[in-house]
């Protein structure tokens, strides 16, 4: 029977762990926000299976969250900065308060997991399974209520409310799920880039701008925005005694696509 029992309470934490597994689908980017809903780009590298990437959000940060962008080339547009602004803020503080929710239920559940071993497995789920409806009723409240900052259709607080009855992992990551189908337009290497401006610390700086140029030159290749081979691969657009764009890098970026473009300029700017 403790075998039995252990099983039970490592099935629901794994149901926990492969919800943090967000799917990034090809030609877009993550973004990660917290509880104060600052966004930015996470140059880390990423696991891959079956040819897609996929993110691992920590699983213990009921507050760690991930927002998929639709761009991942170019400067970042403030029309499009701010509906993302828009979207995170205005769903925040509800984001906020399921994920404080979910905290709750988790010490409730590591508390009943340690007493089902003492008590026994039947009390424990018993009261287990109350718990769960309990919080499942305020979870469902809480989305009716509040189901226009969160921009959520009937089917879709319905949807949600389903999955979270029958899966306590996702009733317990409710702050993190109500925003993995949401897509923004703010591209991510740009805002990697503002980043990397605002870091002063050399150090952090430097590992940094690695992370992004590898980033980049990933994106680069898998996205086909690579420069023909006919182009000059090794030409930087700029001059490395003035700093301004020289005749040869001009004549290169006159070739190129405006992503192209971008991207050789990006590197050049990781570069030094």
């Amino acid at each position: 029977m403790p075998n039995e029992t252990a099983f039970f309470w490592l099935v629901v934490a794994a149901f926990l762990f492969f919800d943090n597994l967000i799917i990034v689908p090809h030609g877009c980017e993550l973004l990660r926000f917290g509880r104060r809903g600052h966004l930015r780009y996470d140059a880390s590298s990423r696991l891959s299976a079956a040819g897609k990437e996929m993110v691992l959000l920590n699983p213990l940060n009921l507050f760690d969250r991930g927002l998929v962008t639709t761009t991942c080339f170019g400067d970042v547009e403030p029309r499009k900065w701010r509906q993302g602004l828009e979207l995170v803020h205005a769903a925040l503080p509800t984001l906020n308060g399921f994920s404080t929710m979910g905290y709750v239920y988790l010490v409730l559940v590591v508390v009943l997991a340690a007493l089902s071993f003492r008590i026994g497995f039947t009390p424990a789920l018993i009261g287990f399974v109350g718990m769960h409806l309990f919080v499942w009723v305020a979870a469902v409240a809480g989305l009716i209520v509040r189901r226009r900052q969160l921009l959520l259709s009937g089917s879709g607080v319905l949807g949600a409310a389903a999955e979270a009855l029958f899966v306590p992992a996702y009733l317990m990551n409710l702050g993190k799920r109500l925003v993995y189908k949401r897509r923004v337009g703010i591209s991510a290497l740009g805002l990697g880039l503002r980043q990397l401006k605002r870091t002063v610390n050399e150090d952090d700086r430097d590992e940094l701008a690695l992370k992004l140029l590898g980033r980049l030159e990933l994106l680069e290749m898998t996205q086909g925005h690579q420069v023909d081979e006919a182009s000059p691969d090794d030409i930087s657009p700029w001059d490395t005694r003035s700093g301004e764009l020289g005749a040869a890098g001009a004549a290169a970026l006159a070739n190129l696509s405006t992503t192209q473009q971008w991207i050789m300029e990006a590197k050049a700017c990781l570069k030094t």
